[in-house]
Order: structure tokens, then sequence, then C-alpha cells
């Protein structure tokens, strides 16, 4: 058991309508895109129809016998921790233009580079400078200004984060 069966698993969940869609957009995302990187759980944004069905996803690998310890379902003995879209647009925005990919003959969607930037951007600790030194090379230069732009607050914070990084 291993990461065919954690995404097979998520790949079931959607089509059963537990979830709407999903992308993985953590470390394993930034390993995707040829970065190593090491991480000790799968982030996976998911897009659901309404809050509620956030505890139903939970009830589901309950009642499947899957171990759950504080933000993680464990599935294939892999730790996943569910993103909802709700938590702010971009979320849904990488979820939605993630990359259709084959990972261990198995179709999945990954994050692209330029949304793993603006999420790490957004969330700003240490790990997340170190993730966005390491995909900064791979990025559509145009493609991540204009979603910095697009998701960026009045203040600016993802605009001077950007620049704190490049410097």
């Amino acid at each position: 058991m291993g990461l065919k069966d954690t995404l097979l698993a998520l790949n079931k969940i959607k089509s059963e309508g537990i979830i709407q869609d999903y992308a993985i957009i953590g470390g394993y995302a930034v390993i995707f895109h040829s970065v190593p990187y090491s991480t000790f759980d799968m982030d996976v944004g998911i897009i659901l129809r309404d809050e509620k069905d956030f505890h139903r996803l939970y009830e589901y690998f309950r009642s499947r016998g899957n171990r759950i310890e504080d933000v993680y379902i464990y599935i294939a003995d892999t730790p996943v921790q569910f993103l909802p879209d709700y938590i702010s647009p971009l979320y849904r925005e990488a979820i939605e233009k993630a990359q259709i990919v084959s990972i261990e003959d198995v179709k999945s969607k990954v994050a692209r580079v330029e949304h793993l930037i603006v999420l790490a951007l957004d969330i700003y600790r240490t790990k997340d400078k170190y993730r966005i030194m390491q995909l900064i090379n791979k990025v559509d230069k145009k493609l991540l200004e204009d979603i910095i732009t697009r998701y960026d607050n009045k203040e600016g914070k993802l605009r001077g984060r950007y620049k704190e990084i490049l410097a």
C-alpha cells in the first residue's frame, strides 16, 4: 500500500460524489514538478458542494476504518490533509486549473507551479519560502504575475513577499 492506493482512493471519492474535484497541492505536488522535497503528509485541495460535505468526507473514511488523527485521514498509510476550496478562491482556482497527470499509472491532478508558489506566498512559513525558491525557476512568470495580481490584498502582501524572495 502506498501512493498508488492513496491516488486510487482520491479518484474513488471523486467518482462517488463525496467531493466534486481535487488536486494535490503540497509537498507531493512539489515533488511531482521534479523538485527534491521531503514531506510528511499529502495536502489535497478539494472542491465541495457545501461545508457539510467536509464532515461527510471524514465520516466516509471513518466508516471504512481509516485512522484519523488530528486533521489527517490515513489513506494507505499516507496521512492526508484535505483543504476545502472555501478556504479562499485561490484554493478553488488551484484545483480547477491543476494539471492532469499520471502517477504510478493513475490519473490524478497536481497543482501548477504558479499556484503552488502563490499558495506558499500566502502561508509563508520558513518551509514555504524554501519551497518557493525551489520552484521559482520552473514558473511561467506572466501567469505567476497574473495570479499574484488577482489574489493579492490591498496592502500588497503577496507581491511584497514575492519581491522579498527574489531579492
